[in-house]
């Protein structure tokens, strides 16, 4: 059977902000199927002596060291796009990611001081939702995801303090939380209200649990 979690887990570093110092700890110890880098990720790649299997983008916010090392080491792995395009590059890396089978992708450099880009790669968490895939959007202070089913959180495992639940679809209907500081039974989350923010984890486990709609769930912390 095709699950998720027997298919690729892919690696995208973007063009975002990447805190050199939280990346590498980050990743240090994981295991990446496809390593893909969008745009002026490949400047944290060189930095921290990544070799990418992908390298993509249009390359007008990566540096020129950074693309003439590339250039010289592995130029059969180079895609190069037009500036002009109905895509970013971070979509791009994902598009690619979904082609290559992936069914988890990590994405570092997808937040920052652009917020058009932000909300434009939590956009993104919708595409890979719609292929079947689990994506998630890491910084050092937030780890960003999307469902549209139970979820089950670990409280050794959480990132951060608070849990924010977010609704992506205009109505999350039929909210139940559970081993949450506020625990709530058969809510509804809708678009314009901050019902859902900064909730805390108060048990080993929490779970939760939606009958419609899609959730944003913000692990963050200071």
């Amino acid at each position: 059977m095709d699950t998720a979690e027997n298919r690729k887990h892919v690696l995208i570093l973007s063009g975002g902000r990447i805190d050199p110092e939280f990346a590498r700890d980050y990743l240090k110890d994981k295991h990446y199927d496809l390593i893909i880098s969008a745009d002026s990720g490949i400047d944290f790649c060189r930095q921290a002596e990544l070799m990418p299997d992908v390298i993509l983008g249009d390359f007008d916010s990566a540096s020129p060291q950074a693309m003439a090392f590339y250039k010289g080491e592995c130029p059969e792995r180079i895609e190069t796009f037009p500036a002009r395009k109905d895509w970013t590059d971070t979509e791009l890396a994902v598009r690619k990611a979904l082609e290559a089978g992936a069914g988890q992708i990590t994405v570092l450099g997808a937040t920052g001081t652009r917020l058009d880009h932000v909300l434009g790669n939590i956009q993104l968490l919708k595409q890979a939702l719609d292929a079947g895939a689990e994506c998630v959007l890491v910084d050092a202070h937030n780890r960003i995801r999307m469902t549209d089913r139970s979820l089950i959180l670990q409280k050794k495992e959480q990132f951060g303090t608070y849990v924010s639940l977010i609704p992506f679809t205009p109505q999350v209907t039929g909210l139940t939380l559970r081993g949450f500081s506020y625990d709530v039974d058969q809510a509804v989350l809708e678009s314009g209200r901050t019902l859902g923010i900064s909730n805390e984890i108060c048990r080993e486990e929490a779970k939760i649990d939606l009958e419609s709609g899609i959730l944003l769930v913000m692990e963050s912390r200071d």
